[in-house]
């Protein structure tokens, strides 16, 4: 009996270990796809017949593509033609791809020749400059609307505390009508409520994609007002840094969207300016309490340079009006796109005085994969940057990434914990 039960322990014993070992393989097997798929991007932009090299050292990886008969189609890999046809190439080794003509195609990664991995949308455009320019300016931004902050209470006139927004009224919601009245101000929506007084309120409200219309009843308060209980705000100012300017005077800055500071969320646009502005002193960035660019803003119609008309999580885009701040041929570069970026050694230009320098910076990591607003990390070297400021410092978002003589991307965040460090999109997201 003894001998048996050692046996069968043994066979037990056995069996665990080869499922642990089948476990491990398996996390590893896990792991190794997962980094496979983070070393291929999701997209790659191609210039318009521009030999492009690649080099994601794939182990048994292949890419598959089958392409349509059209400009963007006329495809060669390793300076052999390809058209209308299926494609296959390894990427295990270094590989060149060239296409004539601008559009899309869209090709397949697989593992071994048949596990898919993803897929990869290939861009073709024109060969283009940008400006990098990493001046600090003004921001002022009309929402789309009212922008709801959140609910309260109401002190009634009667003494009683009523909450007739709760429930009805969503953080982020935009009211952009009262009573079938168009309204753009918090003015307009309160002169409407006085002139409707403790009848129901029909609200025209924005909430996500969705157009509603929700029925508040009004509170007379104690201040003899009638007031529906909702934190609201329609304005948005601060600084930013101007990344660059295209050949056609449209504009890219910040590298991240202007939310709003109390909820975070990002802020419907309904129409914007970019104005002068002026750096006063940097509030020095530590460990845990990043720096700052105090400044001020200039406002009015001969202070502004452009207008702002797209606000997204990759930054603000709009068109250059000032001409001292238009596209200037000699201080253009070519635009890096994300499959030339290098760790290693590159560059930024920001404003903390009255002049913009170039400070060094070293990008440590890039996530080709990425994209949102933090495809690379990157940490400040440059002395002078680290006396003055500490690191990176907020109004620094924006500030042009240069590497190899190329504009390559935009500062977009501070590590709270080491503000040193921070992210930067690719310049490509920006576009």
């Amino acid at each position: 009996m003894k001998s048996y039960m050692n046996e069968k322990q043994k066979i037990w014993y056995r069996l665990c270990l080869l499922g642990a070992l089948s476990g491990a393989v398996a996390l590893m097997a896990v792991c190794w796809y997962r980094q496979m798929e983070r070393m291929v991007p999701d997209e790659i932009l191609l210039f318009e017949n521009q030999k492009e090299n690649l080099n994601f050292a794939i182990p048994f990886g292949e890419i598959s593509m089958k392409v349509k008969d059209t400009e963007a189609s006329q495809v060669s890999v390793n300076e052999s033609k390809k058209v209308g046809d299926n494609i296959h190439f390894s990427i295990s080794e270094p590989v060149s791809v060239t296409a004539g003509g601008t559009g899309s195609f869209q090709a397949q990664v697989k593992l071994f020749g048949w596990l898919h991995c993803k897929y990869i949308q290939f861009d073709v455009m024109e060969e283009a400059k940008v400006m990098p320019v990493g001046k600090a300016v003004g921001l002022y931004v009309h929402a789309d609307g009212v922008m709801v902050l959140g609910t309260g209470k109401v002190s009634g006139k009667d003494g009683m505390e009523r909450q007739p927004a709760y429930e009805v009224l969503q953080t982020g919601d935009y009211i952009y009508a009262v009573n079938g009245e168009q309204v753009v101000s918090i003015q307009d929506i309160s002169t409407l409520i006085q002139k409707n007084g403790q009848k129901k309120l029909i609200l025209g409200v924005n909430r996500g994609r969705n157009k509603i219309k929700v029925k508040i009843t009004p509170v007379l308060a104690e201040n003899g007002k009638y007031q529906i209980g909702a934190w609201l705000r329609e304005d948005t100012e601060g600084i930013g840094t101007l990344t660059f300017v295209t050949e056609k005077n449209q504009f890219a800055a910040l590298g991240h969207g202007i939310t709003d500071a109390d909820t975070g969320l990002l802020i419907k646009l309904q129409n914007g300016g970019l104005y002068t502005a002026s750096i006063d002193h940097v509030v020095f960035g530590e460990p845990g309490a990043p720096g700052e660019l105090v400044g001020s803003v200039s406002l009015g119609q001969k202070n502004r340079l452009g207008t702002i008309s797209n606000n997204t999580s990759l930054g603000i885009t709009g068109e250059i009006i000032r001409e001292e701040y238009s596209y200037q041929e000699d201080k253009a570069m070519a635009m890096g796109r994300k499959q030339e970026v290098q760790e290693g050694k590159a560059s930024i230009l920001c404003q903390l005085g009255d002049t913009i320098k170039e400070y060094e910076v070293e990008i440590e990591k890039i996530n080709l994969s990425s994209d949102d607003n933090k495809g690379m990390e990157i940490h400040v070297t440059d002395r002078e940057l680290l006396k003055d400021a500490g690191g990176i410092v907020q109004g620094m978002s924006g500030a042009p990434l240069i590497q190899n003589n190329k504009c390559i991307g935009a500062v977009t965040h501070v590590f709270v914990k080491d503000v040193t460090r921070g992210y930067a999109t690719f310049i490509e997201n920006m576009l």
